[in-house]
């Protein structure tokens, strides 16, 4: 591991840490008339024709995970385009700067739950395609969060040769005893401040251990506020988020999944904190043994992170593990 992650400095030696300014490309949803999903990009110095597709969670966008600045040109996105690698990240449906559909602006009673796994990994297609075609990228890397790591492998189970390697950081695993599923609406809301109080997980990291970075405390709650439209009625930093991840969440809980992972026939990385309330070193074991035609598959905990360690002091250890995992899956004989 030391030495990979020593690679991964050399590497950006070599290649220069100027980055360019995040560009944000629409792309039209050909299954969702009118609607677009936003994919934003940071490009490295030089070319290289490598790339990282960054996929988020359930309930907040690209620019408040992967791209979420802690000081001026320094997120996880920065980093990764810092190595060599256009950055880029995915807004799905009905989050941060893509389109939000009629029915999350009605009643959430009058609709079924906006934005399953597999709409979302048409998204991904979409992404990919645009990273391919449009952005030069030969060699193409997910890294994925949460409930975003359902449909990354749903599309890496579908597009066997479009990727080099695929990234599950804090995956949503089975259970032992299930919650009892209850209605799902088209979308579901809180305000930011409720959501920035749920990234503190006051309930399961130790009294007195603060893990959030200063900037996310400072500022994460008001960008995400800013993230969303207010729909006239809702409080004013009421975020409205689709629903439909939650009913994939509970069924993956329950071991059902949109894609078999025996298909999925590349590297996989499996890393989460000691404080995922989400997966453990036993569910992220059994999990990853499920992928049998990978050719790689690492499993690494980090201690002193929770489900949202890109947002915490320990994001760096996250950032080079992962790094170390894409330099090792490049040199893996295909």
């Amino acid at each position: 591991m030391l030495s990979m992650v020593a690679l991964s400095w050399v590497s950006a030696l070599l290649v220069g840490t100027a980055v360019a300014p995040m560009d944000t490309t629409y792309l039209a949803l050909p299954h969702a008339s009118g609607q677009r999903v936003a994919l934003h990009c940071m490009a490295p110095a030089k070319p290289t024709g490598r790339g990282v597709l960054f996929i988020h969670g359930s309930s907040f966008p690209t620019g408040l995970a992967a791209g979420f600045e802690f000081a001026p040109g320094d997120s996880w996105m920065h980093f990764m385009a810092e190595r060599g690698f256009l950055a880029c990240g995915l807004d799905f449906l009905g989050f941060g700067a893509s389109s939000r559909p009629p029915a999350m602006l009605d009643v959430a009673e009058h609709a079924q739950p906006v934005l399953r796994a597999q709409e979302a990994a048409d998204d991904i297609a979409l992404a990919v395609a645009h990273m391919k075609s449009a952005r030069g990228v030969r060699e193409l890397h997910v890294i994925a969060h949460s409930w975003g790591t359902i449909p990354a492998a749903t599309y890496a189970a579908q597009h066997l040769t479009a990727l080099k390697s695929l990234t599950l950081f804090g995956p949503v695993v089975p259970v032992a005893s299930p919650e009892k599923e209850g209605s799902h609406g088209a979308w579901f809301s809180l305000t930011a401040q409720q959501r920035l109080a749920q990234l503190r997980f006051a309930d399961v990291v130790p009294k007195g251990k603060h893990l959030l970075e200063t900037a996310v405390e400072q500022r994460w709650a008001a960008a995400y506020a800013a993230s969303s439209p207010h729909v006239s009625g809702d409080e004013p930093d009421l975020i409205r988020i689709p629903e439909g991840p939650n009913v994939d969440i509970a069924a993956a809980m329950c071991g059902v999944y949109p894609y078999a992972a025996a298909d999925i026939d590349v590297p996989v990385f499996v890393v989460y904190g000691n404080y995922d309330v989400i997966v453990d070193d036993a569910g992220a074991s059994a999990f990853l043994a499920r992928f049998t035609a990978s050719p790689m598959k690492w499993q690494l905990r980090i201690d002193d992170g929770t489900h949202v360690m890109h947002l915490e002091h320990n994001r760096r250890s996250l950032y080079e593990s992962v790094n170390a995992f894409i330099q090792a899956a490049e040199a893996t004989p295909p």
